[in-house]
């Protein structure tokens, strides 16, 4: 049986191409994602609240199919329906399922905690009326935002055309705007960014998170899985942590 480490169901809010393509890239070949295809194909709010009745039945099917744990993407779901709504959503849902269930932004919050982002600046393909959004629940859990912008982008197969080095190019660009900033978010998983998030944190010294990145961190983390990824930045690194001191650990007693 392929994923047999683990095999992390995820509800697309999308196609989920480029969030299945970086996966791939980076796990290692034990692990398996159970991807289902969402509803939304342009980012506008009737899009969005299709989507909302979609998860609940497409967790379930996922369980069902054998995922260890499943995360529903899609953001700018629970940014329009106001903070708490990923905390709401998630309780009604893990209520119906047996293994773990969590959102996007929840993995998106707790891995920039994680890495000790406190100001973070936010680099999205998105429209400014989204991202204005994506600020108001960012403050409201906490952080203090020093910028978002983002491409304007609404068709969401163009968000998945954009080069790798659009993500790069405007992270450095907002950045430059926003000195003060303690870390990046590079929001949403369906434009290329997990070979950015390394190149960014070599050259600008702070710490920096992807979507796709923390998605998969998350679910990691709640099945309790440890796995060594190097060279995709700090926080899949920080997946290893435990082993790293039971195996130091061990050395001083034997």
């Amino acid at each position: 049986m392929y994923g047999w480490r683990a095999r992390l169901g995820h509800v697309s809010a999308s196609r989920g191409d480029t969030f299945v393509y970086e996966f791939y890239r980076m796990m290692p070949e034990e692990f398996m994602l159970l991807n289902t295809t969402g509803r939304i194909r342009q980012l506008a709010d009737d899009h969005i609240k299709r989507q909302l009745e979609f998860i609940e039945e497409a967790a379930v099917d996922l369980e069902q199919a054998g995922a260890d744990v499943v995360i529903a993407g899609g953001s700018p779901m629970f940014t329009m329906m106001g903070y708490g709504s990923d905390a709401e959503v998630t309780r009604h849902i893990q209520s119906r399922l047996k293994v773990p269930f969590t959102v996007g932004i929840t993995a998106e919050i707790e891995s920039m905690r994680k890495l000790g982002i406190k100001k973070p600046v936010v680099v999205t393909p998105h429209r400014d009326d989204m991202n204005q959004r994506m600020g108001d629940f960012l403050t409201k859990a906490g952080f203090q935002v020093q910028k978002v912008g983002g491409l304007g982008i609404l068709k969401n197969s163009e968000i998945g055309a954009q080069h790798e080095h659009v993500s790069y190019r405007l992270a450095r660009k907002l950045y430059s705007e926003a000195p003060e900033g303690d870390g990046i978010f590079l929001h949403c998983p369906r434009w290329p960014t997990i070979r950015t998030v390394p190149l960014l944190e070599e050259e600008l010294g702070i710490p920096v998170i992807s979507s796709t990145q923390a998605m998969i961190w998350q679910c990691l983390k709640l099945i309790r899985v440890r796995v060594r990824l190097a060279g995709w930045g700090r926080l899949m690194e920080t997946l290893d942590e435990g082993a790293q001191v039971e195996a130091e650990t061990a050395s001083t007693v034997s």
